[in-house]
C-alpha cells in the first residue's frame, strides 16, 4: 500500500480541528482519509467550480442536489452515477464529460472545458 501524503497544517486549521465535536472530527478524518487514498480527485469538478467562481451551494442549486452530494463528488466519492448526473454536471460546469469504461480495467471520467 502506498503511504498517504504528509501535509503540514496551518495553526488556525489545527485550532479548528481541536474545537470540533467528536462526531465532526470523525467526519473530517473520513474526508481526509478519502483524499489520502485518491489525491487527484479534487482536480476536475472542484477546480472547474472554483474557476467559474461558484460556491458549492450555487453549484448544488444548479445541479438540483444537496451541497453534501457536491462535496462527495469533489472529494472523489460518487452518488449513484447516472447519465442524468453526468449531463447535469456537464451543463452546470460548462464542460464536456468523457466517460471511458473498460471491462475489468481502469474506468475514467474526464471533465474538459468546452472550446470557445
Amino acid at each position: 500500500m502506498t503511504k498517504p501524503y504528509v501535509i503540514e497544517l496551518e495553526p488556525e486549521v489545527r485550532a479548528w480541528l481541536a474545537n470540533l465535536s467528536p462526531q465532526h472530527y470523525r467526519r473530517a478524518e473520513e474526508k481526509t482519509d478519502l483524499l489520502a487514498r485518491s489525491p487527484t480527485t479534487l482536480g476536475e469538478p472542484h477546480d472547474r467550480r472554483v474557476a467559474l467562481a461558484l460556491t458549492r451551494a450555487a453549484l448544488s442549486e444548479r445541479l438540483g442536489m444537496p451541497p453534501g452530494d457536491v462535496e462527495t463528488i469533489e472529494l472523489g466519492g460518487m452518488p449513484p452515477l447516472t447519465a442524468d448526473l453526468l449531463v447535469r454536471l456537464a451543463t452546470a460546469l460548462d464542460v464536456t464529460v468523457d466517460l471511458h469504461v473498460v471491462s475489468g480495467g481502469h474506468n475514467t471520467v474526464v471533465f474538459e472545458e468546452r472550446a470557445a
